[in-house]
């Protein structure tokens, strides 16, 4: 390592009156730094950008295909990579190209794992500018949602061993929450994963931690059926005339996976901020179950930020510290140059907003009877008060172990040319 290197190691973490004094008695080389961060800043900041913009917009709008045109090019390395392929991973998941989408969040995981060392220049530039220019990784909630939609393509190819794999990174995502919000739809899909390869001991075990994260509900941890709990007994729909017995014909089980509206920027309709809508099962005219709400991504960004924000404390302190430091010098040198540097720094100051926003606002499972052979089954996405806000027919994904149907679906409708 060179001279200047070991010098620029010992003053830049200097964050006090101390470091004013060794950076004024310096004075080119703060110049020098300051151009040189702050060119490092305008390039990294900013958003995912147009394409992912335009992406999400088709998404929302049942563009499927011009969607993954949109994404159809992703720079590898640029900071918002991992962003960028959740975000087309989704659209191809939707699309039912679950190989393309698997290696998409595949690819995005890998890269998360090799970023425990970032950039040492993008790191010191987010002190300088904002988080925005450090490479996404996503909030905790992310990247352990990744791995239950990576799971859910497996589900849907019948690859239960790999499925088992993602519980098992879903579980180790959960182990250690360090103050970040539990995610019960992680934790049943991954107890769900597990018993269908017959390890019904640990599956047995998230079921009960999804109970009791859920709080609302009652999961068997034997059987993993749901129902509400006891205090919220009287928000049960009535059941249907026509609802299916558990034996005979409906000796079967489907358990699908349900999402229902949009991340907030792209909510349409009140439904969506209101309490838990719902999804109605029917085989023809035979009323199946119902969906329980799970998680709410909203609700899981809330409480993730929350918790950023306190560890975030000690860093924005530190920040606001050095761009001061770094504007005085450079003042020192030229008053108007200084002024220019401090409204530059402090207008490049704001919280990094970015998220995964092709994510369901509401995920929820339906665990119910079906006849033997389903081939197809009908749902009806309801509010929370029972009102029909769309219906569609399910067709794919249908998958099968033994007596028990796999599924999910969602409350986007694919767009007619």
């Amino acid at each position: 390592m060179v001279a200047g290197e070991n010098n620029r190691k010992r003053t830049l973490p200097a964050v006090s009156a101390q470091a004013g004094k060794v950076l004024s008695t310096r004075p080119r080389r703060p110049l020098l730094l300051c151009a040189a961060v702050l060119a490092a800043a305008f390039l990294s900041a900013g958003c995912a950008g147009v394409s992912a913009d335009k992406a999400r917009a088709n998404f929302y709008s049942g563009r499927l295909a011009h969607a993954n045109e949109n994404l159809r090019d992703i720079p590898p390395g640029d900071k918002d990579e991992i962003l960028l392929l959740s975000e087309r991973g989704m659209i191809r998941q939707s699309l039912g190209l679950y190989d393309e989408s698997s290696k998409d969040w595949r690819e995005a995981t890998e890269i998360n794992d090799r970023l425990a060392q970032y950039s040492l220049s993008r790191h010191t530039a987010s002190f300088i500018a904002n988080d925005n220019v450090l490479t996404y990784r996503g909030l905790p909630f992310e990247r352990t949602i990744l791995y239950s939609f990576l799971a859910k393509n497996y589900l849907a190819q019948s690859n239960w061993d790999y499925a088992a794999i993602c519980a098992r990174n879903i579980i180790g995502h959960l182990e250690n929450p360090n103050g970040f919000p539990d995610i019960p739809y992680s934790r049943y899909l991954a107890a769900f994963c597990l018993e269908l390869i017959n390890d019904r001991g640990n599956a047995a075990i998230q079921y009960r931690a999804a109970s009791a994260a859920a709080k609302s509900l009652v999961i068997d941890p034997a059987s993993g059926s749901i129902t509400l709990a006891a205090t919220n007994a009287a928000a049960r729909p009535a059941a249907s005339e026509n609802s299916a017995a558990g034996g005979g014909d409906f000796a079967g089980e489907l358990v699908c996976f349900i999402g229902i509206g949009k991340m907030p920027k792209w909510c349409l309709s009140e439904y969506e901020y209101d309490m838990a809508p719902y999804a109605d099962i029917y085989y023809g005219d035979t009323h199946l179950g119902r969906s329980y709400p799970f998680s709410n991504t909203a609700e899981l960004m809330a409480a993730s930020r929350k918790r950023l924000e306190a560890l975030q404390v000690s860093k924005d302190a530190t920040r606001v510290v050095v761009k001061e430091v770094i504007s005085e010098t450079v003042g020192s040198q030229n008053q108007a140059l200084g002024d220019i540097t401090r409204l530059i720094l402090f207008a490049l100051e704001e919280p990094d907003a970015r998220c995964w926003e092709t994510l369901p606002l509401w995920l929820e499972v339906a665990r119910v009877h079906c006849p033997a052979g389903l081939a197809n089954y009908r749902v009806e996405f309801k509010t929370s008060g029972g009102v029909l806000l769309k219906s569609k027919t399910v067709t794919a994904p249908i998958s099968r172990r033994g007596k028990t149907y796999i599924s999910f679906c969602r409350d986007l409708e694919e767009a007619h040319p």
